[in-house]
């Protein structure tokens, strides 16, 4: 708050608006005459400045988590287009995926598409990806190195001829790719975000 005082008034109180509108200030000089010197604020009425500020701060807290969450989603479904996560780009897929075909990860979308905000509050945020739908997200996101099961299914052979495929093992590499994750770029975006709605809560 900025206060314009004169430097000589015919009396020892001076009401003067301040911002916001309605909250005005009884001002007193012990001297009577110069209120340049020696003046004491005595009260604010209409309105509680320092009590406006604590709710405005209160307010900016209890929008942190769910500015939080908004902001680790974007960067979690960002990096399925800018194919890295921390500024580590990712592995490039084997001979055997065609160029031209786009991302595996990104073809179908079902993964991207299963990010989502599990929970928010004022103690944590938790994101989840995957699920009975996407039981690979792990393995893109960790990597992967082992033996999986492949069921019986049916394939079509080139003579266009339908065969069924029985259940077998076989060893499978996944490269980490991943997405979800601590991160210092999402910490830097965190917390830039963050300052901005405190500054935006406090200055509107």
């Amino acid at each position: 708050m900025g206060l314009i005082l004169p430097g000589a008034v015919d009396s020892q109180t001076l009401q003067i608006p301040l911002a916001p509108p309605g909250c005005w200030m009884r001002v007193v000089s012990p001297s009577g005459q110069d209120f340049d010197a020696n003046i004491t604020i005595l009260k604010c009425k209409a309105m509680d400045f320092s009590k406006e500020l604590e709710q405005r701060v209160k307010e900016a807290i209890e929008a942190v988590p769910e500015a939080v969450a908004s902001t680790a989603k974007r960067y979690f479904l960002e990096r399925f287009s800018e194919k890295a996560f921390d500024g580590e780009p990712w592995k490039p897929w084997g001979k055997r995926y065609k160029p031209g075909r786009g991302t595996l990860l990104v073809q179908s979308g079902a993964l991207r598409k299963s990010i989502d905000v599990d929970e928010i509050s004022a103690r944590r945020v938790v994101i989840t990806a995957g699920g009975d739908r996407v039981p690979y997200a792990r393995a893109h996101n960790e990597g992967f190195s082992g033996s999986v099961v492949v069921r019986s299914h049916e394939r079509v052979s080139k003579k266009g001829k339908p065969y069924v495929v029985k259940q077998h093992t076989r060893k499978m590499l996944v490269p980490r790719r991943r997405f979800m994750g601590e991160s210092h770029e999402l910490e830097t975006l965190i917390k830039k975000d963050v300052e901005q709605l405190f500054k935006n809560t406090m200055e509107r």
